[in-house]
């Protein structure tokens, strides 16, 4: 019985792979099978190969996953099967045809003799309807990226991605076929794409647009892009944004050669859309466009959506200097009361949920100022504030003061900021009060912005940090412990309670507070000596210091050497003050 089991088998097997001999549309090329699709274990010989004719075959009925494997299999072949493509391109079945120009524009320089059947098949009119699988939506198929070479062959060009073409249209994918093949198209594929700029179908315009930028054409493109980017329709208006938004996509070369003050107009108006990818590219659009910008951004200032407010101020300010023509308007924005809600669900439907911001570390020093502050309600006159700062003209010193007295405490952030940018310290009692404030977001950018009015800043930062001492939670104590030595000499009103935490029983808070003692003391002892101790300073400084030695000499004390010695050599040194 096992024996004829095995008979079985055996032959099912060798029927299996008897070559089909039916007539297609392509030739019969042998390949290796693509890497991570192994065709046998790693000790055998690999023998096993597919046919380019059954894989092309299998398109006439493949469902959606099927094909996407199929064209997988054939991008990312190592073979020259370029021949047998061109040849499937013959082939009347438009399920053929669309996936092998597929895998032709994944090939990129490869399917160079591919482009008159290409350039041939724009003139379709046909469709891939293709059947769904239950595991893809109906709706379309995925398009298969350019896939990298491997081995030992030369690395293949990945091009940007192209547009979508949501209606499957065979001129399309010939399109973006020959947009991925690139610069070897230019010359015989640029007049018959420059034909497709004036399809009736903005699908087709679009993906010339893209295609024509690809091959290195020059013909003005910029403004058939800025015609889909203000469509009415909302996918093509995402699918423009896409295009410009993939950093290998050199459309934007496109924007930096032909953009000028005029483009700024569109793009204000692309601000405004529901979509966050067109907002975010017609930001960058505006930003590229640099100080060609400003008129049109002086204008956005007075748009009546507030979205385009809050960002036409926002990219000004990001301008610098040169923006200084815009002050007056940004100046009256300060008391605007605009605010962009910004909608709960992106294009497909998903709910967006606020992200906190990203904490910035700030590092103090001499002429550095912290970042500037959030804006998480969204607020025009934040925005405009902080412009100001960013421009730098003092002119709007008045105004900003005066803006001091807005009651949101991010607009006062934001405000006292901007002073600070202009050189001026009215927002120090502002924004030292915000450093109590309930809200941790804004405690924690009060506490940041505190830092840029250097030793000003130490009569709030000492009350709060010396609660933050009694602090049952380890990482907020011991990290008021470490901003406490920072504060130098204006620390000794806490070294009483740093000297309750060394005797204390938190272990690690106890070793902060030694380091930190010394600290304080090696910067008090330097002070006393530059003449920048009062005397009653120095007679505080001996006392406490004298109490922390003790406690770090006891017999059973067990403090590292570094303190020690540092506040034993500062007690010298304050004592020999004279």
């Amino acid at each position: 019985m096992n024996s004829r089991i095995y008979f079985i088998v055996s032959l099912l097997t060798v029927i299996t792979f008897v070559p089909d001999n039916r007539p297609v549309a392509a030739e019969k090329v042998k390949i290796n099978l693509p890497p991570g699709i192994p065709a046998i274990a790693d000790n055998q010989v690999n023998t096993k190969v597919i046919n380019v004719t059954q894989l092309v075959e299998k398109l006439r009925t493949a469902d959606v996953e099927e094909r996407r494997k199929i064209i997988e299999q054939l991008s990312g072949t190592q073979e020259n099967i370029v021949p047998a493509l061109v040849q499937a391109m013959e082939d009347p079945d438009p399920l053929v045809k669309s996936a092998v120009a597929e895998v032709l524009g994944n090939l990129t320089d490869a399917a160079v003799p591919a482009i008159p059947a290409l350039i041939e098949m724009m003139k379709s009119g046909q469709r891939a309807i293709v059947p769904s699988s239950y595991l893809i939506s109906p709706y379309g198929y995925p398009v298969i990226a350019s896939l990298p070479a491997s081995g030992n062959t030369e690395e293949r060009r990945i091009p940007s991605t192209p547009p979508e073409n949501p209606e499957n249209l065979l001129r399309i994918t010939a399109i973006a076929s020959l947009g991925k093949i690139g610069l070897p198209a230019r010359i015989s594929a640029t007049p018959p794409l420059i034909q497709a700029l004036q399809d009736p179908d903005p699908w087709v315009k679009l993906n010339a647009t893209w295609a024509l930028s690809e091959i290195g054409a020059s013909t003005p493109l910029l403004a058939y892009w800025l015609e889909a980017l203000q469509s009415s329709d909302p996918k093509l208006r995402n699918s423009a944004a896409e295009i410009f938004q993939d950093s290998r996509s050199l459309l934007r070369k496109v924007f930096g050669s032909e953009a000028d003050a005029n483009t700024a107009i569109p793009l204000l108006v692309a601000l405004k859309d529901e979509d966050v990818t067109v907002r975010d590219v017609a930001g960058k659009g505006l930003e590229l466009l640099g100080t060609k910008a400003i008129p049109g951004l002086i204008q956005g200032l007075k748009a009546p959506e507030p979205i385009v407010r809050l960002e036409a101020a926002k990219l000004l300010g990001n301008l610098g200097v040169t923006a200084q023509s815009a002050v007056p308007n940004l100046v009256v924005l300060l008391g605007d009361s605009g605010r962009y809600v910004p909608p709960n669900t992106n294009r497909n439907g998903l709910f967006l949920s606020s992200l906190p911001p990203l904490a910035i570390p700030y590092t103090p020093g001499r002429r550095q100022y912290p970042p500037a502050p959030d804006n998480p309600d969204k607020l025009v006159r934040i925005n405009a504030a902080i412009a100001l700062g960013k421009v730098g003209d003092r002119k709007a010193i008045s105004a900003l003061t005066n803006a001091l007295k807005d009651n949101n405490p991010w607009m006062q952030l934001s405000t006292a900021w901007a002073l600070l940018k202009l050189g001026q310290n009215q927002g120090l009692p502002v924004v030292g009060r915000l450093v109590q404030h309930p809200n941790s977001s804004i405690q924690r950018e009060a506490l940041s912005q505190i830092k840029g009015y250097g030793s000003q800043g130490a009569t709030y930062l000492l009350p709060y940090y010396g609660a933050q001492l009694d602090s049952r939670d380890e990482n907020k104590r011991n990290n008021a412990i470490i901003e406490i030595g920072q504060l130098g000499v204006r620390a000794l009103d806490l070294v009483p309670k740093l000297r309750v935490i060394l005797v204390g029983k938190q272990k690690n808070s106890s070793g902060y507070a030694a380091t930190i003692l010394g600290q304080i003391a090696l910067d008090t002892a330097v002070a006393g000596q530059t003449g920048n101790l009062s005397p009653k300073q120095r007679k505080q400084a001996i006392a406490q210091f004298n109490k922390v030695l003790q406690i770090m000499e006891a017999p059973n004390a067990r403090f590292n050497t570094q303190p020690r010695d540092r506040i034993r050599n500062a007690l010298t040194r304050l004592r020999s003050i004279t």
